[in-house]
């Protein structure tokens, strides 16, 4: 019993984590960017960065506290699937604990672009190479969906289907960072992030329908 209640305590907080995780993540890596950064226009970068230092300061603070959404993840899935899978939950976390500081850190960096705005080309190529440090954390962002996937598959609590997303989901994160470093381009980067919609499906599932807690009790 004391089992059952865990797990129906860690959904319970995921599905609080995962939609504030998902919207301060969108805020600090879609829409911050689009705001402030145009990577061909470096005069242009800079100018709106120094407009709007505290938004660009803003960005960087939401992305570190993002990750700490991440390792609050990390604990209630441990929670959630330790039981019954406990070498994947390790796995998860591994990948987790592997990808967390190596993304915090380019957005750590970023702060060296407040720094230089009187030169726009190294503020570009500061920020180029924040991106880069984020494409390899991405690696590890699709490692830890597999073992996640393969919990979810194998659980009575979760349908099967939603596993199998998200280990498209891990697949496709982890294949388009290696692509982008091979210099791949055009339609399969595009299909690959067609592919990460799969744990966004997880964390719907999550939030709206929760877990089959019927599938164990009977």
């Amino acid at each position: 019993m004391q089992t059952l209640t865990q797990q129906k305590n860690a959904v319970k907080w995921l599905r609080i984590v995962y939609p504030l995780w998902a919207v301060l993540g969108m805020f600090s890596l879609l829409y911050v960017p689009s705001q402030l950064i145009v990577l061909t226009d470096p005069e242009l970068t800079a100018s709106n960065i120094t407009s709007n230092e505290m938004l660009f300061r803003v960005g960087i603070a939401g992305s570190l506290v993002t990750q700490l959404f991440c390792i609050a993840a990390v604990w209630f899935l441990y929670k959630l699937f330790y039981n019954d899978y406990k070498d994947a939950t390790i796995l998860v976390a591994i990948f987790a604990f592997i990808g967390i500081p190596i993304d915090m850190l380019s957005a750590a960096n970023q702060l060296m672009v407040l720094e230089m705005l009187d030169d726009s080309d190294q503020v570009i190529y500061l920020l180029k190479q924040s991106s880069r440090g984020t494409m390899i954390a991405t690696i590890f962002w699709g490692l830890w969906l597999l073992p996640q996937g393969y919990m979810i598959i194998r659980s009575p609590l979760f349908p099967r289907i939603v596993g199998w997303f998200m280990i498209f989901a891990g697949a496709g994160y982890t294949i388009s960072a290696f692509a982008y470093f091979l210099g791949i381009k055009g339609l399969v980067i595009d299909l690959l992030e067609y592919l990460t919609f799969g744990e966004v499906i997880w964390m719907l599932w999550i939030l709206i329908m929760g877990a089959r807690w019927k599938a164990i009790q009977d």
